[in-house]
């Protein structure tokens, strides 16, 4: 007899997710690559399940398929007016000194307030423009051998060597040529001799280069600390901008891209942009204020809803 799957209403047997999904992929809605990550199993394995030819139980992963099309349809079912990426003027800023880094082969650094934009660009940049790659510095990846990791496996180097020497030669290797932009984030975890690493790397290999993070990213390489070891690395950056808190004109850019014209409705968002999280905290409160109106327009009323839920959880 065949598996029923009682996750959804009305219950389906395995056949009936399989050949959901086997259209789905078919029809190229989704690739099987993408499918295989999102439910954590092998390629090869959902390959094997939705083409029969799976020789052991399918009935757990056939559930995870099942859970997968459940939430695929919540989602079409609940109308989102969400425009994506938003270009505000503090965008645009970063973008130009994006371009500005990666065409002149330059070092620049973009500091300041969390939840102004920072990173939402520079996904954004590296989706638009070729050999861009971009890590994310933590407390576990600020040791120079762990940053210059990441940074090879940013560039695809899965067998790079573990040890700084030879993975700082392999790295260099690998960007001659490229004209390409290596971006670090959350910089301000780095220490000097990560900093001092990745001038160097900079300088011979010719790619631009762009450390983001908050005010202590320019505090490193300034301030109280601007000894000569400092000021070798200091006098390497070409560019700096520094964003300390949220525009209202990307306030009002965000507010077009939704469709939130009302006056009432834009002071609102004005101050949410103004409580720490900024833009961040902002476009949480859209996303949840545009479950609520069910695809109609954003109210005053609904936002309110929206910002004190969200803010109940912090």
């Amino acid at each position: 007899m065949e598996n029923v799957i009682t996750l959804g209403q009305p219950q389906a047997t395995e056949t009936d997710v399989l050949m959901r999904v086997r259209t789905l992929v078919d029809s190229k809605v989704v690739t099987s690559s993408q499918l295989a990550k999102e439910i954590s199993v092998s390629p090869a394995t959902l390959s094997q399940i939705i083409n029969n030819k799976y020789q052991a139980d399918p009935s757990k992963i056939v559930e995870k398929l099942e859970k997968w099309l459940r939430m695929r349809e919540s989602r079409k079912a609940t109308p989102s007016q969400n425009p994506g990426f938003v270009m505000t003027t503090t965008a645009q800023q970063i973008t130009n000194d994006l371009t500005y880094a990666q065409v002149t082969e330059s070092i620049v650094v973009i500091y300041g307030a969390s939840g102004v934009g920072k990173s939402e660009t520079l996904h954004e940049y590296q989706k638009q423009n070729n050999n861009v790659w971009m890590v994310t510095a933590s407390p576990s990846r600020s040791s120079l051998t762990e940053c210059l990791y990441e940074i090879a496996m940013e560039l695809g180097m899965d067998q790079a060597p573990r040890r700084k020497g030879p993975l700082a030669r392999v790295i260099r290797q690998r960007l001659k040529g490229t004209e390409g932009l290596i971006i670090i984030d959350e910089a301000d975890h780095l220490d000097y001799p990560t900093l001092e690493e990745l001038r160097i790397l900079q300088e011979e290999t010719g790619v631009g280069m762009v450390l983001v993070g908050n005010n202590k990213v320019y505090t490193q390489l300034t301030g109280g600390r601007r000894n000569e070891d400092f000021a070798r690395l200091f006098s390497r950056i070409a560019k700096k901008r520094g964003i300390h808190k949220t525009k209202q004109a990307d306030v009002r850019a965000i507010a077009q891209a939704w469709n939130v014209l009302g006056e009432t409705e834009n002071s609102l968002m004005f101050q949410i942009s103004e409580r720490p999280g900024g833009l961040r905290l902002l476009s949480k409160t859209l996303k949840l204020a545009a479950m609520y109106a069910k695809g109609g327009q954003i109210t005053e009323k609904g936002l309110r809803t929206a910002f004190a839920e969200l803010e109940t959880n912090e």
